[in-house]
């Protein structure tokens, strides 16, 4: 039973003990244990490290093998460099102007399947009131919506209502006690208007 770093655990039933590891011009012995690796194709653990005095030297990438049987060797880790595909709109204004040429791709997924109104969850759930062919978005109007208003109006700016403590503190006392006793007035007000315009009875 072999425990992965990730977490979880796999039982394994093979073991190839004694097994030939080439490190440059040394060779080394290696009991492997037989796994399904998609990443890596041997993994040497601590214990191996460890018997063979080795020397992991990070900042260098490298790997010192001091066996007592063999002569020592030094892996080296291979640093592959990936050029940079991305830069950023400057460096190609740049690079522009230095003469390079520049291509606009425009790649356009022909297999994509355009969702359908059972597609879309609310959609689906109102099927009388959208259409069955949703082209896109509506096409751009000559005369735009606007609402006309006579010259000099101005947005009507209304001071919040305000409320000195004291009176804040009263006001909710006096509507817990209307709430608790259940006590309701209704008030009436009489109003008029002085422009209403009737016309033979008839408004």
């Amino acid at each position: 039973m072999v425990y992965l770093p990730v977490g979880g655990r796999v039982i394994v039933n093979s073991v190839r003990k004694g097994s030939l590891v080439r490190i440059g011009d040394v060779t080394l012995s290696v009991d492997l244990i037989v796994m399904n690796l998609k990443e890596f194709d041997v993994i040497l653990g601590m214990n191996w490290l460890a018997q063979h005095r080795a020397v992991v030297d990070c900042y260098k990438k490298e790997v010192m093998i001091e066996s007592s049987a063999q002569p020592k060797v030094v892996f080296v880790g291979k640093r592959h460099v990936v050029p940079v595909c991305v830069i950023s709109a400057m460096e190609a204004r740049r690079l522009l102007l230095e003469g390079c040429e520049a291509y606009l791709a425009n790649v356009i997924d022909a297999e994509k399947v355009n969702p359908t109104l059972e597609d879309i969850p609310v959609v689906r759930d109102f099927p009388e009131v959208f259409s069955d062919d949703l082209p896109g978005l509506p096409p751009h109007r000559e005369v735009d919506f606007t609402i006309e208003t006579l010259p000099g109006i101005a947005l009507i700016s209304i001071a919040p209502y305000r409320m000195a403590p004291v009176e804040l503190q009263e006001l909710i006392k006096a509507n817990r006690r209307i709430v608790r006793e259940r006590v309701y007035q209704t008030e009436y007000f009489t109003m008029g208007s002085t422009s209403a315009i009737c016309e033979e009875e008839r408004w």
